[in-house]
């Protein structure tokens, strides 16, 4: 057994220790005064006392905010003092109402718009939904409350409504949204992307581990969540990327019977049937129950492959008294079908971009026998305790479970220009499981003058892997001659001459964390936080091994606002470790890693201006890598030609710039763009790579979506929605001599949307691009052309 001490940035820490170290001393009162600035919160409502969700409240001449769904609002760091107060709802507003609020006070004012109409309920369902995507405010990304000009960290926000109106179905789809995210696939078609330079291929879901083994259906969620940069302090050092995680928001119960039925069909044979059903299920609707569902059929572009996909996922909300909730939500999810085969470059070869290479773009080296089960399961239960006014007990509890069941992965390799060895890597089965179980503690007090936000947690996981697995050389095709498709037949007859070999792997982590937002004056704030983890992991590649791991991992940033909550200039260090998982190379033999360290810096400006009209971010970053991991090229007996391993030992440096922009520049028209520019290189490692960029990180990444809905008149509710996304090109080997092309993917949409019922029609990929994505070791063709129409009913 060996352990060991993993601490980077020791200076770093320090610092944070000095910031919490210092948060005692203004309890003695040597801290700065900060006023103790008041609440006012209400709900905004017709004469007849329907809420009116999402309506603008404000103090006449300063701050303002937007009201939820249900119609509440809450303006908190009101200085005390006479307001005048006023919500407004495009031509509709409220007389001013003038208030007079106490220092410390919170105050309830609910607020009546005279002239609201039903039919600006029409308008919000079909013009308005934007306003909500600029409004970032998570409860997963500090895992405490904070505002997205609070917080020191960059992340990014796809709603619910800009999904349903890019018609987007699969996780990896609302990819198209972030900034510097370029879309990947990885194993057997689990959702993942590139982002600062790193492939970030682990997905959360409402904030917990899972376990996947299928991609994700959208039909389960309501928001998807990218938290850019190394986030292993809060998330831990399992399954987090150096250059961001996704968290998915699944959707959860309501307090109104309500739902939604839809039918789409398209391109390949494409049928897709979901229902969105919500229900109280007592009187006082202290039980509440959601379900969602989808069956989707469909064949690849190509001449052979297919998937059906069958999604269920229940959800519950239990309220049995004002202080304690509980809420329980799964989902399970089945693919049957067959894999996209995984393409690289193991020869020496003429043509340098794969584009040129004489394979016919919708060729199929497989076909439809060699089918095999998916599936993934999450169960989640919270309950959430409001101990007093100022503190909340979370505890959270997660199992997930991902399975292979006779899972037929191909990996085509060029060995020349017209020459391709096949192999088959199968899985039978192979089984992936994580519990999780999270106590968090948060508070908000003051110590001195100044306010603090609180976050204390306890993170308890365990993770295995049992697998059944073995590689298989299959044989070399000529592309000029006629080729054979390979069939379960006679891959059934390899497998039975083979030795399968059997595994079990299994880790357990214990962490404790702490993480603290002092307000040391009204526009300037600190973080920090602080991450201990011990990792037991037990290993059986070549009989039992067991080892452990303690590391730290600090967090620390800056925030202030020159203007408050429309202008914030941010700093942050970011630490991420990655305890990694075994490897199983192509000769049978598998890794034995250290876990990975990455430090970064970050410095950039948040701004929301005009009443939340425009919504932008823009930063700078620096991220080091100690320990990296890069492509290797070795000989394997009875392979034709050498195959890929990850080898570690490498550093490596990953900066660049991003931004993001968000506008609703008048009702109706709304905007969606982002840029990025990433700039890295291998500075230690294997001579073949000094200085080479990483696989499939590309340099430059950028996206674009805008969209207008008719208002009013004859045809109210008619909209049409254009934009895409542009990759650059990025290697495929560790040697930067062979490339995908860049690509710039365009989609358009239509759709007409009322109260009852919603119509859409979605061309995707306009230009008919022939274009591969990368998970940094193995490349995979897309769809070209093709479209998806539907229609929604609603009740």
């Amino acid at each position: 057994m060996k352990s060991f001490l993993t601490l980077h940035g020791s200076t770093l820490v320090k610092s944070c220790l000095c910031v919490l170290a210092l948060h005692f001393c203004t309890a003695w009162g040597y801290g700065y005064p900060l006023q103790d600035t008041g609440q006012i919160k209400g709900t905004v409502s017709t004469p007849g006392g329907a809420v009116i969700p999402f309506a603008t409240v404000g103090i006449v001449g300063g701050k303002q905010t937007q009201a939820d769904e249900n119609g509440r609002y809450v303006l908190s760091g009101i200085r005390p003092g006479t307001h005048r107060l006023r919500a407004s709802y495009f031509n509709s507003n409220s007389d001013p109402k003038e208030i007079v609020l106490k220092e410390g006070e919170v105050l309830e004012v609910n607020l009546v718009l005279e002239e609201y109409t039903q039919a600006l309920n029409e308008v919000l369902l079909v013009g308005d939904k934007y306003r909500k995507l600029s409004k970032k405010a998570s409860e997963y990304v500090a895992r405490m409350p904070l505002e997205y000009m609070e917080n020191p960290q960059v992340y990014n926000v796809v709603d619910k409504e800009l999904i349903q109106e890019q018609v987007a179905l699969t996780l990896e789809e609302a990819f198209i949204n972030i900034p510097g995210a370029a879309p990947a696939k990885t194993g057997a078609g689990m959702p993942a992307f590139f982002s600062r330079g790193f492939l970030a291929n682990y997905n959360f879901r409402d904030g917990m581990v899972t376990s996947l083994a299928t991609t994700v259906d959208l039909a389960i969620v309501d928001r998807v969540e990218t938290i850019k940069g190394p986030s292993s302090t809060l998330f831990g050092g399992t399954l987090t990327s150096f250059g961001g995680i996704v968290n998915y928001v699944t959707k959860k119960p309501y307090e109104e019977f309500g739902g939604e039925v839809s039918f789409q069909l398209g391109s390949w044979d494409l049928g897709r049937l979901t229902a969105d059903i919500n229900t109280p299920l007592n009187e006082d609707k202290s039980v509440l129950f959601r379900l969602n569902t989808a069956v989707q059929k469909e064949n690849f572009f190509q001449n052979q492959g297919y998937a059906n996909t069958y999604v269920f996922a229940p959800s519950f909300i239990y309220k049995p008294s004002d202080r304690l909730t509980f809420t329980l939500g799964a989902d399970f999810q089945l693919i049957k079908g067959t894999a996209y085969a995984g393409w690289n470059v193991t020869g020496d070869l003429q043509t340098k971009n794969i584009k040129n290479l004489k394979l016919d773009y919708d060729q199929s080296l497989i076909n439809n026998s060699l089918a095999s089960n998916r599936s993934s399961g999450n169960i989640l239960l919270q309950a959430d305790y409001k101990i007093s006014e100022n503190w909340t007990s979370q505890t959270k509890l997660a199992w997930s479970n991902g399975a292979y069941n006779d899972l037929y992965n191909f990996i085509n390799s060029w060995t020349s220009d017209n020459t391709v060895s096949r192999a088959i890597g199968v899985y039978v089965p192979d089984k992936t499981g994580r519990t999780q179980l999270q106590q968090n503690f948060i508070g908000d007090f003051k110590l001195g003058r100044m306010k603090n936000r609180l976050l204390l947690g306890l993170d308890y996981m365990n993770d295995y892997r049992d697998i059944r697995y073995k590689w298989i050389p299959l044989d070399v095709v000529d592309i000029n001659s006629p080729i054979n498709e390979i069939g379960k037949q006679s891959v059934d007859t390899l497998i039975s001459q083979q030795a399968i070999s059997s595994v079990r792997i299994e880790q357990n982590t214990y962490s404790l964390y702490v993480s603290d937002m002092l307000d040391i004056t009204d526009q300037l704030m600190v973080m920090a936080s602080l991450r201990a983890d011990k990792f037991v992991k037990k290993s059986a590649w070549s009989g039992p091994d067991e080892f452990d791991q303690l590391a730290f991992s600090p967090k620390f940033g800056v925030v202030f606002q020159p203007v408050k909550e429309q202008v914030s200039v941010f700093v942050n260090y970011m630490n991420g470790f990655k305890n990694l998982d075994n490897v199983i190379y192509p000769d049978g033999t598998s890794s034995d890693f250290e876990p990975q360290q990455a430090n970064q810096w970050e410095g950039g400006i948040k701004v929301k201006l005009f009443g939340d009209k425009l919504s932008a971010t823009a930063s700078y970053y620096d991220i080091r890598v100690s320990d990296a991991l890069y492509t290797e090229m070795r000989e394997v007996d009875g392979a034709n030609g050498p195959q890929a391993f990850r080898v570690q030992g490498g550093k490596q440096q990953s900066k660049g710039v991003e931004a993001e922009v968000i506008a609703n520049p008048f009702p109706g028209l709304h905007l969606v763009a982002g840029y990025s520019y990433n700039d890295n290189e291998y500075t230690e490692g294997d001579a073949a790579i000094l200085g080479k960029r990483t696989t499939g990180a590309p340099e430059q990444v950028g996206n674009l979506w805008a969209s207008y809905t008719v208002l009013q008149g004859a045809l109210e509710g008619f909209g049409i929605g254009a934009g895409g996304q542009m990759v650059s090109e990025v290697y495929v080997d560790g040697a930067n001599e062979y490339t995908l092309p860049s690509y710039t993917k365009l989609n358009t949409t239509l759709f007409y949307n009322r109260s009852k019922y919603r119509i859409s029609l979605k061309l995707d990929n306009l230009l008919d691009e022939e274009y591969w994505i990368s998970d940094g070791v193995y490349f995979r063709p897309q769809k070209p052309l093709n479209f998806i129409a539907g229609i929604s009913f609603k009740f």
